[in-house]
């Protein structure tokens, strides 16, 4: 299975998007897509799997074009909600906004959106899902940088916040894992050089 973090948006005021509409790849996204497609050719995937967002949809579309496969989308693969959407990346962006600072009285719990836990649940239904329906190909999904840091935590059976597993996910990476009766045996991380 390859989870593919979607690749650069096209973001010139710095906002935090979430789950707004109208985000879409970069021309650096679109390279680094193309890098992952041209990393997955010569793997034997059985089905692409994405978030709705345009970006995530991007992603995949460009990942699925050399296997002759159509994107299957579906909501669980979306992003995390969370309250800051529009608010600027910058801790004084958030300053300026005092009625967000409660949101994070719980670090261990993201207070200003949904729980790792929620996250974690719809990730693992899909994957699960997307897998059987491969019936032992590969299996690509591509998503959101929370939904696959806490997907690849869970599957590695580690139990720590996604920030504190000091995992890399940058955008337009893949991690490739592979599973035996839903045990992790093996992983690996590729980040395009683009």
């Amino acid at each position: 299975m390859h989870l593919v973090r979607h690749g650069q948006v096209e973001n010139p005021k710095g906002v935090i998007y979430g789950r707004l509409p109208g985000y879409h790849l970069s021309e650096r996204g679109l390279l680094q897509a193309q890098s992952v497609a041209q990393r997955l050719a010569g793997a034997d995937v059985g089905g692409v799997w994405a978030s709705p967002l345009e970006r995530a949809q991007e992603t995949a579309a460009i990942i699925a074009t050399p296997h002759g496969l159509d994107v299957i989308t579906d909501e669980r693969l979306t992003e995390s909600a969370n309250t800051l959407e529009g608010l600027g990346r910058t801790l004084g962006a958030l300053l300026r906004s005092p009625k967000h600072l409660w949101g994070f009285r719980n670090p261990m719990k993201p207070s200003w959106g949904e729980s790792f836990a929620e996250v974690k649940e719809r990730m693992l239904e899909v994957i699960e899902e997307a897998m059987a329906a491969c019936e032992g190909r590969e299996t690509v999904i591509v998503s959101h940088q929370t939904p696959v840091l806490v997907s690849r935590l869970a599957l590695a059976r580690r139990r720590v916040p996604p920030w504190l597993g000091f995992l890399e996910c940058s955008t337009g990476s893949v991690t490739s894992m592979v599973l035996d009766d839903k045990r992790l045996t093996s992983a690996s991380y590729f980040a395009p050089g683009v």
